[in-house]
């Protein structure tokens, strides 16, 4: 952690966070085949499973889970000086894990092939479910320089002091990325394992409109090769790493007016007029339709992040200080 004041009333502070969990508890799931299987063969049979006669994929719980975290984070910050105070900080970070999502924030990516030889949970090393890279947050107080005392009309009194006077505004802005997402395979690869699309080279994700009615390009993904041989050494029918795509990210601002009336020496009324999401900013959700094979649904978004619960809000109040 480093700290600095570059002035009396300003400083910066740069710091590194980081932190590794392992041997988290997962649920790779019981009685599971550990050879790959061509499509049209069935996994639900001797000697492809281990208990024919058991339900495949039932609940087991296992400490094998490992999940790293590192990010940079910086922060400028003003005392509040001639009515004026900020906070600013920024935070640069990336969140990887074979599991997903060990946090609960955003649907992980689960187990492939967990009994695979050479693959395994570690096979599905990729980022994290609640893996956001950029995180802006900037906040402040100033209360404008009008009125009794301040440098406009300082020598303000009686009324018109009590109009032109006393007002503050406040905010908080928050800006920061999406969430990752995985795209899955249209086709079907194996019989007995799940698979995400191969990533086509020199094709960007994102190119396209790449907003509500189509956030991806289609042309960047490719259904992998379909397995052809039971047992095969050959892991490309498992296709690449889960999460290969960010959604929409969260834009959010809330604002405040406060205007303070003295009524006596010793007692004031404070006047409130909140808003929040005042630029009504819809917050949206991933993308519902992931097929790339089907390009002209392919990356559009129905839903909204908040379920459509966080609409522009504005409030006022009055409350008296004695």
């Amino acid at each position: 952690m480093f700290q600095y004041a570059v002035t009396t009333n300003n400083s910066i502070q740069v710091g590194y966070l980081g932190n590794g969990s392992r041997h988290n508890l997962v649920s790779p799931g019981l009685n599971q085949p550990s050879i790959i299987l061509p499509p049209n063969v069935s996994k639900y049979q001797a000697p492809y499973i281990p208990f024919p006669d058991f339900g495949v994929g039932a609940t087991y719980v296992a400490s094998e889970g490992n999940q790293y975290y590192n990010s940079l984070q910086t922060t400028f910050q003003r005392r509040l000086s001639t009515g004026l105070s900020l906070l600013a900080n920024y935070t640069y970070s990336k969140c990887r894990g074979d599991y997903g999502d060990l946090l609960g924030v955003n649907q992980g990516h689960g187990f492939r092939a967990p009994y695979l030889a050479g693959f395994g949970p570690k096979g599905d090393y990729a980022l994290c479910g609640e893996d956001v890279t950029n995180i802006v947050h900037l906040s402040g107080v100033y209360k404008l320089p009008f009125g009794s005392g301040q440098h406009f009309a300082h020598d303000a009194r009686g009324a018109v002091n009590q109009v032109i006077g006393g007002w503050s505004v406040n905010w908080i802005l928050t800006l920061q990325g999406g969430f990752p997402f995985s795209i899955g395979c249209p086709q079907g690869t194996t019989s007995d394992f799940g698979c995400y699309a191969d990533l086509v080279s020199g094709q960007n994700k994102y190119a396209g409109p790449h907003n509500v009615n189509q956030w991806l390009n289609a042309a960047a993904f490719s259904n992998p090769p379909v397995a052809t041989t039971i047992g095969q050494t050959d892991i490309s029918p498992l296709g690449g790493a889960a999460n290969q795509a960010y959604g929409p990210g969260f834009h959010r601002m809330d604002f405040s007016l406060f205007k303070n009336f003295q009524t006596t020496e010793r007692t004031h009324i404070e006047f409130r007029g909140e808003i929040f999401n005042p630029t009504n900013t819809p917050q949206f959700g991933q993308p519902a339709y992931t097929n790339f094979l089907n390009p002209s649904n392919f990356g559009q978004i129905t839903s909204l992040r908040d379920a459509g619960d966080d609409p522009r809000q504005i409030q006022f109040a009055l409350k008296f200080y004695w």
